[in-house]
């Protein structure tokens, strides 16, 4: 997939317009293969399931997903760390009672900081109840704990919010917030905005300090999306290390992404 940006700054915010090629990545998707008669057929239970294995972008491996063989459930994932130039994490995947409980990201670049989530399953075990991360850098300064709540819509079930609250810096009261907040198109996720800003006194979020960014995932096809075999628990917890992911917890496929980012001018 090529990936063109302009870059235009107005207003102190910095825009980005990042059309990618989604049908060109997603046409190069493998999955794995169809069971062949050399398996022997398990006693109990249905045929192995057919699932994403690798996505690749000019035939060079952008991601590659490993399944158990018979359930499809994911046991590792590499992807493109994005925060270092030619290097992969690896997310591994723990299971309690078949629900996935804590996800382990490690890039192949020392520089990079480590991701573990610890997940609390809903009674369904499809749905996060709530989770926490720590994220560990060469220093305290860079490392973080989080907390997160999960927020879902009573009638429709769909992921609504997620709120972060991180202990930043060292720090060992939580002091900084992230809000993610979806807005869906039937079951599809249009755009992800993500606030981000300090607790007040009583640990809320004062959204008055916020700074806010913006993905919006367009024009979606309506082809099952490949990400759909898998589970969406691992892309939720890998898009909260890269918000520009969250489009993988659709059934379909986007076929652009834009991506509004405040300015350097105003971080937090």
């Amino acid at each position: 997939g090529k990936l063109k940006k302009f870059y235009m700054v107005k207003n102190y915010f910095l825009k980005i317009f990042a059309g990618i090629a989604f049908l060109g990545l997603l046409a190069a998707c493998t999955t794995t293969s169809d069971p062949i008669e050399s398996i022997p057929n398990p006693d109990d239970g249905p045929p192995p399931k057919k699932v994403l294995a690798k996505v690749s972008a000019n035939n060079i491996s952008q991601e590659e997903y490993v399944t158990a063989a018979v359930t499809g459930d994911l046991q590792t994932a590499v992807s493109k760390d994005e925060s270092a130039p030619g290097a992969f994490y690896t997310g591994t995947v723990t299971y309690t009672n078949k629900n996935i409980t804590k996800i382990k990201y490690v890039s192949s670049a020392a520089s990079s900081l480590v991701y573990e989530f610890n997940i609390v399953p809903d009674a369904t075990g499809k749905k996060i109840y709530n989770a926490t991360s720590t994220t560990t850098g060469a220093t305290p300064s860079v490392s973080v704990i989080s907390d997160y709540t999960f927020t879902y819509n009573p009638t429709t079930n769909k992921l609504t919010k997620i709120l972060e609250k991180r202990k930043e810096g060292g720090i060992s009261a939580y002091n900084k917030f992230i809000d993610y907040s979806f807005v869906y198109t039937g079951d599809n996720v249009i755009q992800v905005v993500s606030s981000k800003g300090l607790l007040d006194i009583n640990g809320n979020p004062n959204m008055g300090t916020a700074v806010v960014s913006k993905y919006s995932f367009q024009n979606y096809d309506a082809q099952k999306s490949p990400y759909s075999t898998l589970s969406p628990v691992y892309f939720i917890t890998r898009s909260l290390i890269n918000p520009a992911q969250f489009y993988k917890i659709s059934p379909n496929n986007p076929t652009s992404m834009f991506i509004e980012l405040p300015s350097p001018a105003a971080p937090v």
